[in-house]
């Protein structure tokens, strides 16, 4: 019975093992987009939105979305909460 047990725990193990990517290391995305400061280090058309950690570089957000500056929404419009530091799309 004991030996059952082991040799099933050791089967969900070694498959557990095979889940996850040697190559990448845990907790780390494997495509990371590099970090930006300002729009300026973003492409034509795509705006550095800063309040997600870490900045990216991203087309004008859909309503709902994170944001601190009116110009990342598509509506052109950031609802910030007084006395909030980020807010969402309107």
């Amino acid at each position: 019975m004991l030996r059952k047990l082991v040799a099933s725990f050791a089967v969900v193990f070694a498959a557990g093992l095979a889940w996850v990517s040697p190559l990448t290391p845990i907790g780390v995305a494997s495509a990371a987009a590099p970090e930006c400061k300002a729009d300026s280090d973003c492409t034509a058309g795509t705006f550095c939105i800063v309040a997600l950690t870490p900045h990216v570089c991203k087309p004008p957000q859909a309503a709902g979305a994170p944001c601190k500056r009116d110009v990342v929404c598509a509506s052109k419009k950031c609802d910030v909460p007084a006395g909030k530091e980020a807010g969402v799309c309107k």
